[in-house]
């Protein structure tokens, strides 16, 4: 077995196991709440937008925003474009899903990505409040795993090119 197809296995596996928790309303309303706010980066702009009007906080906003951009246009517009992944909710029809589901690819996850790359720059400015954002982003990759609207590869690349995007965009 490759590692391409066990890759593929376990992703299959974990995707097929969050549908089972459905029936926790608690918990899978908290999901789609979670994912909602993330539905094109709106938490993000709405937090960077009020960062954005004092004075001690306009670069972290502008970084953040510098962030947001480029991991937009790596991974949803520019990588998934490349890749063309279906998500599982578009292979396995037979799951009764919990939110609309995304007319988009799958690889990577943008709202991961989005999340951790807005989440590092926090961490360069303020490290104590940064451990909240990335327990935030890990709140949001998970959310996408639990609504089956991602594999784990998806997040797990989403977490990487985040936090590396983070990190190039602190750099300059």
């Amino acid at each position: 077995m490759t590692i391409l197809q066990k890759i593929k296995e376990i992703d299959v596996k974990t995707s097929h196991f969050f549908p089972k928790f459905y029936h926790h309303k608690l918990l899978s309303n908290i999901m789609k709440f979670i994912a909602g706010i993330g539905d094109f980066g709106m938490i993000w702009l709405l937090l960077i937008l009020l960062l954005s009007l004092s004075s001690k906080t306009q670069l972290l906003s502008q970084k953040m925003l510098a962030a947001l951009l480029l991991a937009t246009v790596i991974g949803q517009v520019t990588i998934k474009s490349i890749i063309k992944r279906k998500r599982p909710c578009h292979t396995y029809s037979d799951v009764e899903m919990l939110v609309a589901i995304p007319s988009d690819y799958s690889f990577p996850s943008g709202h991961t990505t989005s999340s951790f790359a807005c989440a590092t720059t926090v961490c360069f400015f303020f490290p104590k409040t940064g451990i909240v954002f990335i327990l935030f982003a890990l709140l949001m990759a998970f959310s996408r795993l639990y609504l089956f609207v991602h594999y784990l590869s998806d997040v797990t690349f989403g977490i990487i090119l985040g936090i590396s995007v983070g990190i190039i965009v602190m750099m300059f």
